[in-house]
């Protein structure tokens, strides 16, 4: 049987950014999307956002129904500040048991 862990819990905004992240990140060969950009003007890692990823949006299905899915209408709105989007990822990191960088053993 999986293991499971708890979903970190998204407000409305966090997961309109998250899906709309995944979406221009499955077309990165046709340039920079908009959620790409946000990305890179508040100087988040990849690495970062898909942490919160796996915290929020843990099935496969989901997240592949955000990168294939039709594309947002609403541009996307980066929600945090960068406090809170500390706070977030230290969130998800503690839901997926991840320390310092790596998995609790």
């Amino acid at each position: 049987m999986l293991k499971t862990h708890p979903r970190m819990k998204l407000s409305r905004e966090e997961e309109a950014y998250l899906r709309h992240w995944i979406f221009d990140e499955a077309r990165y060969q046709e340039g920079q999307g908009p959620a790409k950009h946000l990305q890179l003007q508040h100087r988040a890692t990849p690495a970062e956002l898909a942490v919160i990823i796996a915290a929020a949006l843990p099935d496969p299905a989901d997240q592949q129904a955000a990168a294939h899915g039709p594309s947002p209408t609403e541009p996307p709105v980066w929600p945090w500040s960068d406090a809170s989007f500390r706070s977030r990822l230290a969130e998800a990191r503690t839901i997926l048991g991840i320390r310092d960088g790596r998995s609790k053993k």
